[in-house]
């Protein structure tokens, strides 16, 4: 099973980490939907930037 760690992006700041142990994620118009092994959700408004799976890294550039 591979997790993912998602990782946050504003203008002018600094990386900062959302999620961690992600299994699903779902895109859904302007906001991305999270979902960790626990079946905990986390929804943040923005898009994805990137999916690094040799990673397990997420990238989201917020609003």
């Amino acid at each position: 099973m591979c997790l993912a760690r998602v990782y946050g992006h504003k203008k002018d700041e600094e990386e900062i980490l959302l999620a961690d142990s992600i299994a699903n994620i779902i895109p859904e118009g302007g906001k991305v939907r999270m979902l960790d092994i626990f079946g905990d959700e986390t929804v943040v408004e923005g898009t994805l930037l990137s999916l690094d799976l040799e990673r397990n890294t997420v990238k989201i550039q917020l609003v």
